[in-house]
């Protein structure tokens, strides 16, 4: 929140940028559209962000989903732009960019707060930036003042509040984006008679900082006069100063200095602002001049960088100098590829020197093929069939054959997991958003297993769904959070060995728990419908089903959670101290232990195991999401906003289907009703059977 109120303040602060800097918008050019090499050198152009080193197509895809709650939008004519392509309009064309409605709104409330009209839109709707402009400085201010912790609680803002403070931080990123190429269009305005129109003949951005160092010198010469200069330099220096300052500085009259200053002040500032504006992407690769610097430079720091040194660094200004161009180029379509290109050449080669752009193909490779989009169509269409299923009799041949259909959208997602193990070089469970992807490749893996044993169909059904879920949720979350799912690890979660195996074993067992859930569900509202009513075996092979996963589920869970008290005792020094992570991981160890104790002492029969098993997937549910929630605790790195909603219906439901075994113990107990019989002999007779034994 700190971070957010800083960037709203400095964002304000820039609000005026154009007009300041003497550039309007009122002429819209449409932006012709771009060809596919343009768009490809820029997809697997590579930017620091977050921590880590990615395409530009995977920045411009996370930054695009987190406004516009989508990875595409319609530029002018209606024509549907991927994530590249509109941050090429972005920075190329910013004037046309902020005329596509980008930003989603979730509630009008919001628009009302911040004084624009929303007469004839829906509640929920796209705004673009021309239509929010008239509200940017109360909406900045609001943002503000709402991320302020010292006046308000952050877990007690009103939904229109947290939704105005995302909007301001989108309204800012788009913002960043639009101006970042602001330094390149800047033509600097110089008297003819100043001593800086000799030093500046070209008075582009990158030629101010190629004599940064001048005019240093020159400001201290103007301020304080020659001597101070003198003073700064060794005397190998003092013999150059002929070569970096105008001559007769020394015989200036004190209102003409004043004049210089002040024409050198004004430059500067523009210089400042234009870098100001020039923050928002990390493009630069640390040249080898620069030693073990990690950190990648934005256009904006090349200011500083050329200011605080003795001498410009060359090979940075090259590369600023080979972008400043492109924007320079951008109405000479030929010109404009070929200078895209060779910048793109020069930034990858300085990339590979450091070995940081091995994996850059392999992830813009990994989010074109689309694996997860793929496989959740393909688990619709496995769904389809598992139902489809249930009206056929089950023959050997299609015992075999219905579950090859859950086995094309298992691959794909399995390849998912696969492409971003090794892109990140780390076990497939290192955030939460890589935990439902796992998790629901364990579900549909041990359910193609369970399927080729029972051949009942169940398991077969159940994956599909529960694949199709787990895929669905994966794209809610990811579209929720708005933020690159493949970020750089805190520290405490920066071991693969730790990840490898107990957060792997743990999230095997929320898998299995959920799975036994899933299977239970069959069990207690088929009884409560009547399904299959006197087919016993059907539902003995569910219970089966269902405590077979429940002990699959206990060992990993087991394991898992000793294992984290291991990793515990390693990192923080105890093995055990009650975090509520760690709560959650035992709940789950004792519900399932006293589970398969109470079947195995006859407390508890088939419907019982049922229901104790819904009750273990929302232990689950609580481990796995509701303690992130809390917000404490070392574990707390976890915290998912927004989501508790989400998880007071999911425990809603169970509890309903709970309260539906509770309905079918009811049914169980009821006595039998009277039936008449007639024989053929002719007399009648009334025969009153046995009560039905509940035996579950």
């Amino acid at each position: 929140m700190k971070t957010l109120a800083a960037t709203l303040v400095t964002l304000f602060a820039l609000g005026g940028m154009a007009t300041a800097l003497g550039q309007g918008a009122e002429i819209v050019t449409k932006p012709a559209a771009w060809d596919e090499e343009t768009v490809d050198a820029f997809a697997s152009l590579p930017v620091q962000d977050g921590g880590r080193i990615k395409p530009l197509s995977t920045y411009a895809g996370f930054t695009l989903l987190r406004l516009n709650g989508k990875r595409e939008v319609s530029n002018l004519d209606g024509k549907r732009l991927n994530p590249t392509e509109w941050l090429l309009d972005t920075l190329y064309y910013p004037e046309a960019a902020s005329h596509y409605k980008m930003f989603l709104v979730q509630t009008s409330e919001v628009l009302d707060a911040i004084g624009v009209s929303h007469e004839g839109r829906k509640k929920r709707d796209r705004y673009s930036m021309a239509e929010l402009s008239p509200g940017v400085d109360k909406l900045f201010q609001l943002g503000r003042e709402y991320s302020d912790e010292s006046k308000y609680d952050p877990n007690k803002l009103t939904s229109t509040q947290r939704q105005i403070i995302n909007l301001a931080t989108n309204v800012s990123q788009f913002q960043y984006l639009s101006h970042y190429l602001d330094f390149a269009r800047h033509e600097f305005t110089i008297p003819a008679d100043s001593p800086l129109a000799a030093m500046l003949p070209e008075r582009r951005y990158s030629d101010i900082l190629d004599k940064a160092v001048a005019l240093r010198l020159l400001t201290l010469a103007l301020e304080k006069g020659m001597d101070a200069v003198t003073a700064q330099l060794d005397p190998a220096e003092v013999a150059r100063l002929g070569e970096l300052l105008p001559q007769g500085l020394a015989e200036l009259d004190e209102s003409t200095r004043q004049k210089n200053l002040g024409e050198l002040r004004q430059l500067l500032h523009e210089v400042d602002v234009l870098s100001s504006r020039a923050s928002g992407l990390s493009l630069f690769p640390p040249t080898p001049s620069m030693g073990d610097q990690e950190h990648w430079l934005a256009a904006g720091e090349m200011a500083d960088l050329a200011f605080s040194a003795n001498a410009p660094v060359e090979e940075q200004l090259a590369l600023l100098r080979s972008l400043e161009e492109t924007a320079r180029l951008i109405d000479k379509p030929e010109a404009f590829g070929a200078q895209v290109a060779a910048f793109h050449d020069a930034v990858v080669a300085l990339a590979q020197s450091r070995g940081e752009y091995n994996k850059i193909p392999l992830e813009v490779s990994y989010y074109r093929a689309d694996f997860l989009y793929w496989s959740l169509i393909l688990f619709v269409l496995a769904f389809l069939v598992a139902a489809v299923s249930w009206l056929l009799p089950y023959k050997r041949v299609a015992g075999l054959v219905y579950p090859l259909f859950l086995a094309p959208p298992t691959l794909l997602l399995i390849a998912a997991i696969t492409y971003r193990c090794i892109i990140r070089g780390r076990p497939p469970v290192s955030t939460l958003y890589e935990t439902i992807l796992f998790i629901t490749a364990v579900i549909v893996v041990v359910a193609i297993v369970m399927e080729y044993i029972n051949r009942q169909k169940i398991a077969l059904s159940i994956g599909a769904f529960l694949g199709m879920a787990g895929i669905f949720l994966a794209y809610r979350y990811e579209a929720k959070e708005g933020v690159d799912t493949m970020p750089s690890l805190i520290a405490v979660l920066d071991t693969n060995f730790w990840l490898a195996t107990h957060v792997t074993t743990v999230t095997m067992g929320y898998a299995a728990g959920l799975l036994a859930a899933a299977i239970a569900h069959v069990y207690i509202l088929g009884r409560a419908l009547g399904f299959r009513r006197s087919d016993k075996d059907f539902y003995k092979n569910v219970t089966r089903m269902t405590y077979g996963v429940l002990c699959f589920g206990l060992v990993f869970s087991v394991v898992g959670t000793v294992l984290g008290g291991i990793w515990a005792n390693d990192s923080w020094g105890r093995f055990w101290g009650w975090d509520p992570k760690e709560n959650g991981a035992l709940m789950i160890v004792l519900w399932e232990l006293a589970i398969l104790h109470a079947r195995m002492g006859g407390y508890i029969r088939d419907l019982g195991l049922a229901v104790s098993s819904v009750f273990c997937g929302m232990i689950v549910a609580f481990s796995w999401w509701g303690v992130n929630l809390l917000g404490v605790g070392l574990h707390s790195y976890g915290f998912t906003s927004g989501i508790m909603q989400s998880l007071v219906v999911f425990w809603g439901l169970e509890t309903v289907v709970m309260l539906a075994g509770l309905y079918v113990w009811f049914l169980q107990r009821r006595p039998a009703p009277v039936e008449d019989a007639v024989p053929s002999g002719g007399k009648g007779r009334t025969k009153r059977p046995l009560p039905a034994k509940a035996s579950e």
